[in-house]
C-alpha cells in the first residue's frame, strides 16, 4: 500500500505542472494545497466551495479545470462511492486500485493486480478477453473498526 505525504504530493504535482509549462498561479497553488491537505475523498464541488472566498480568487471553473487536469495526468483518482456518485482522492501517476472506508472516507492505494490476473485467467478459459479493469473495494478502515468496536 502507498501512503501519500502532503508535502511530497504537492511538490510532485507542482513539478509536473512546470514540466507541462503551466504557470503556478496563486489559484493553482491554493487548489493543490487544499487537495493535498484532504485526508478523505472530496468532490469537485466541495473544492470549489471551499476555495470560493480564498484570497487567490479561485473560481468554480478554475477548480473544475484543475480537477480535470490532475485526473488526466494521474494525480487524482476518481473513486465511485457506494451511493454511485464520484469523489476524488490524491494518488500518484500509474496504475492503482483503491480501498475506501465507508465510514470516514479514508482511501488506501493498492498496487499490483494479482487478484485481477487470476480472474483474467479464469475468464480467458471461458473465451473472454479482458481489455482493462477498475477495482474499488469498500469497507471499514482499521481506525473505524476500532472506534465502532469500542461502542
Amino acid at each position: 500500500m502507498v501512503e501519500l505525504s502532503v508535502a511530497a504530493w504537492a511538490a510532485q504535482v507542482q513539478a509536473a505542472q512546470r514540466t507541462e509549462r503551466q504557470r503556478l498561479t496563486a489559484p493553482r497553488r491554493a487548489i493543490i494545497g487544499w487537495i493535498a491537505a484532504q485526508t478523505t475523498p472530496f468532490s469537485a464541488e466541495a473544492l470549489a466551495a471551499a476555495l470560493a472566498t480564498h484570497p487567490a480568487g479561485v473560481g468554480r471553473a478554475t477548480a473544475y479545470r484543475a480537477v480535470d487536469w490532475l485526473r488526466e495526468h494521474g494525480w487524482l483518482a476518481r473513486v465511485q462511492t457506494e451511493r454511485g456518485d464520484y469523489t476524488y482522492a490524491r494518488t500518484l501517476p500509474g496504475h492503482h486500485h483503491h480501498a475506501v472506508c465507508t465510514r470516514c472516507g479514508a482511501t488506501l492505494l493498492l498496487e499490483g493486480c494479482a487478484a485481477i490476473e487470476s480472474l483474467t485467467a479464469l475468464l480467458a478459459r471461458q473465451g473472454f478477453r479482458v481489455h482493462g479493469h477498475i477495482l474499488e473495494l469498500f469497507g471499514r478502515c482499521a481506525r473505524c473498526q476500532h472506534i465502532l468496536g469500542a461502542r
